[in-house]
């Protein structure tokens, strides 16, 4: 009898949302948001556990979660910086072309390394069907 495998709701590819990966809102206070960033550094790295549990999605999955609300507060401040409301060389100004410019492209490079070990696993797949 062939088992049965019970998908946990956490893989991300059962998930019900656009975007199982759970992610800030809004422009915080610039402590908050570095709270925030270095939380995501953290899984990113490997020092937490990752928000999904799937072998092969999560890199991909949680990495571009994250790239997308790093640009979103990026944007945010942007906005702010056009409206007159965040000045330069304000902390959140310095936040922006800092700490969150090289989170960015932290992010960036780990949806691209979870992309190619997506291309990677897909190729081996293959493989082992045709052989």
């Amino acid at each position: 009898m062939a088992q049965i495998k019970v998908v946990h709701p956490r893989h991300a590819q059962f998930s019900q949302r656009l975007n199982a990966v759970r992610v800030g809102q809004n422009l915080l206070d610039v402590h908050d948001l570095r709270k925030e960033l270095y939380d995501m550094f953290d899984i990113l790295l490997g020092r937490e556990e990752s928000p999904i549990s799937s072998p092969y999605l999560a890199m991909a999955e949680v990495a571009t979660a994250y790239y997308t609300r790093a640009q979103e507060i990026d944007a945010l401040i942007h906005r702010g910086e056009q409206e007159g409301t965040i000045l330069r060389g304000s902390e959140l100004y310095r936040f922006r072309t800092g700490e969150l410019r090289s989170f960015i492209e932290a992010a960036k490079r780990c949806a691209e390394l979870g992309s190619r070990r997506l291309t990677q696993e897909q190729l081996l797949f293959q493989q082992r069907e045709v052989t």
